[in-house]
């Protein structure tokens, strides 16, 4: 009988409603293949998310529970009580989701980063002072210690070995992605009624709104478009929570809300709500001023919508030849995000583009090979 490998998991994503990360561990979990060969403990101060639920129904899958007084306070939780559980019970590898490993690691233990983002170097002022803190006493560190660092995006990749001068062979490209046939299954159910009532053909963007999402040169764009075409224009949708965006551009935004009721903002989306929005939408706006990948853009483009968005290098990897990239800074870059919106509006075209390097499975199937290859690199 052969052993099954014991992963331990960074899982303190899973105990939040869904996010970025937290979806690519569950879909990442889920679609992982040779299941019957790989035991995953999995790590949280908090207890697992209603939205995550379905990864304890994996048969490979074990929720870790304990942590006495440092559960109260997922740093203390991550860097003391997980280094001592795995130094007292049998492990081969520890997956760092979050680009950060917890210090005092067992030095023979292998361990792989998923690496996100350099939004700590690039955009510090765009993190929360909590989050910032964190990566900075532990990101160095994490990325010495790591015997194998996937990335979710070529550019992500590159920046990171310039960064620390990480061996690029020792580096590999794993895209988050989407799940077709979960998605086509939750067009099934009945849209609710705040979906039905927006219509069709709404200009639509999906994200937080914080600071690197770029939501005032939107809200700019939108009122450039407005101007454009004042009598046939298309409403905006915001999927997206508010999140640390500054209270002046957030009281700004709900005030031209009121004032012209043509903003719609949704919060608290289920995943079926979601899908009917992007179906029932007519164009996707997505002006980040840096983005580890795009996951929404993904999104977007599997149900059809052609898309306008920033002209950064991720965006390209996704989009390739497809979409429309423009700058996204100015007043006047502004005003070409309106006239791309009013002339796609007047004469939409049909989207071609392929998506299928960007699914679970395959992220599951490139992560598993990495697990592998550094597992038999350490026997």
């Amino acid at each position: 009988m052969v052993r099954t490998k014991r992963i331990g998991l960074d899982a303190r994503p899973l105990s939040t409603r869904v996010s970025g990360v937290g979806r690519l561990i569950a879909e990442t979990l889920k679609a992982f293949p040779h299941k019957d060969e790989y035991d995953f403990i999995l790590f949280s101060h908090l207890p697992i998310h209603e939205d995550h639920k379905a990864v304890l129904d994996l048969p490979n899958v074990t929720w870790v529970s304990g942590g006495g007084f440092l559960k109260w306070k997922g740093g203390l939780y991550y860097n003391f009580y997980i280094p001592f559980y795995l130094f007292s019970h049998r492990f081969d590898l520890f997956w760092g989701s979050q680009q950060v490993l917890p210090p005092f690691l067992p030095k023979a233990l292998r361990a792989v980063l998923t690496y996100c983002d350099l939004v700590l170097y690039l955009y510090p002022e765009t993190m929360r002072w909590i989050a910032k803190v964190q990566q900075r006493l532990f990101q160095s560190y994490s990325v010495r210690r790591s015997s194998f660092i996937l990335s979710i995006s070529k550019q992500t990749s590159d920046d990171m070995c310039r960064k620390f001068g990480y061996p690029i062979e020792k580096t590999g490209v794993s895209y988050p992605g989407v799940n077709p046939t979960e998605m086509l299954k939750l067009l099934e159910s009945k849209p609710s009624n705040r979906v039905t009532d927006l219509g069709n053909d709404f200009l639509l963007s999906v994200s937080t709104i914080e600071p690197r999402k770029n939501y005032p040169f939107l809200l700019e764009v939108f009122r450039e478009y407005r101007k454009l075409d004042p009598h046939h224009y298309r409403p905006w949708v915001i999927v997206g929570k508010i999140g640390w965006e500054s209270s002046e551009f957030i009281e700004e935004l709900l005030q031209e809300r009121a004032l012209y009721k043509d903003i719609h903002i949704l919060d608290s989306v289920s995943d079926s709500e979601l899908q009917h929005i992007y179906k029932k939408a007519g164009l996707f706006a997505f002006a980040s001023k840096y983005e580890g990948f795009g996951i929404p853009m993904v999104e977007a483009i599997f149900h059809g919508l052609n898309c306008v968005v920033s002209d950064i290098p991720t965006f390209h990897e996704i989009g390739k030849q497809g979409v429309t990239y423009l700058p996204y800074k100015t007043k006047e870059d502004a005003k070409l995000w309106a006239e791309a919106i009013k002339k796609h509006f007047e004469n939409p075209k049909p989207l071609d583009i392929s998506i299928s390097e960007f699914t679970w499975e395959n992220a599951a199937k490139i992560t598993e090979e990495v697990f592998r290859k550094v597992l038999e690199e350490g026997e």
